[in-house]
């Protein structure tokens, strides 16, 4: 079996259909979105239709809830500045350029999703089994709670979303993986990122997959709606515009 573990897509229609044009040329059996479909981008409605289109099976990410429930925050735990300030732009702008339809769809969303393949148990959340929305598990994560992590679910591989930022690592005997994001990615490389797992015989292998996508025109798309400006800088970068203590700072290169 060969499936495809994508998220982060933020309303950017460009890099996901660079990154499902690539998933359909590499034979890959299922598809599998790991939330937050909107926010930040300027196309939150054609990325959720997108999805529906293709029936893919989707779980719920932080910014999923704000816009589906309304909310006045996504829940991000920024310091007060200027990219909480973005975020919180962004949300309302997605929160009045989403259709009701749209709405109740990330509203349905569920917040884990569990299945087997071949005798190996996975685990699907955006965040982390222990706070399913909102919890970054990045490699810096300190080590006693990547165990608590680990140990806090039965599945034998966890594979989650939210930072934006690839990510393969063994934890007491589980495999926790993050494929990085397609709509907004911060690990310094602005290409779409998605992951290829393959499940042989009871073994597993993960592979980050890095798509070129048309920046300039989603950067075009993010000024035309007048957009903040920080949210075309972050495309371009490939990492947040607001770097400072405390921040993700990790690079994975394919």
């Amino acid at each position: 079996m060969r499936l495809a573990f994508l998220g982060d897509l933020h309303g950017n229609s460009e890099a996901l259909k660079a990154v499902l044009e690539d998933i359909d040329k590499k034979g890959v059996d299922e598809i599998f979105c790991l939330g937050d479909l909107v926010g930040y981008g300027p196309d939150p409605e054609d990325v959720v239709q997108e999805i529906k289109k293709r029936a893919i099976k989707t779980i719920m990410g932080n910014y999923d809830d704000g816009v589906g429930h309304s909310r006045q925050s996504c829940g991000c735990s920024y310091a007060p500045g200027r990219e909480t300030e973005v975020g919180d732009i962004s949300l309302n702008w997605t929160i009045e350029h989403t259709s009701q339809e749209v709405k109740d769809f990330l509203k349905s969303l569920p917040r884990r999703l569990s299945f087997e393949v071949e005798n190996v148990k996975f685990l699907l959340v955006h965040g982390s089994p222990l706070s399913e929305l909102l919890e970054y598990v990045t490699p810096h994560t300190d080590p006693e709670r990547l165990q608590k992590i680990a140990q806090s679910t039965s599945e034998d591989v966890i594979v989650n979303g939210h930072t934006h930022i690839p990510m393969v690592r063994w934890v007491s005997g589980k495999l926790i993986l993050n494929p990085g994001s397609v709509g907004r990615p911060k690990d310094a490389d602005p290409r779409a990122s998605y992951m290829i797992v393959e499940v042989r015989r009871g073994t597993v292998q993960a592979h980050i997959v890095k798509v070129p996508y048309d920046v300039k025109k989603t950067v075009e798309k993010i000024v035309k709606n007048n957009l903040p400006l920080e949210l075309a800088t972050v495309l371009a970068l490939g990492q947040t515009f607001d770097m400072g203590p405390g921040k993700i700072e990790f690079s994975v290169r394919m």
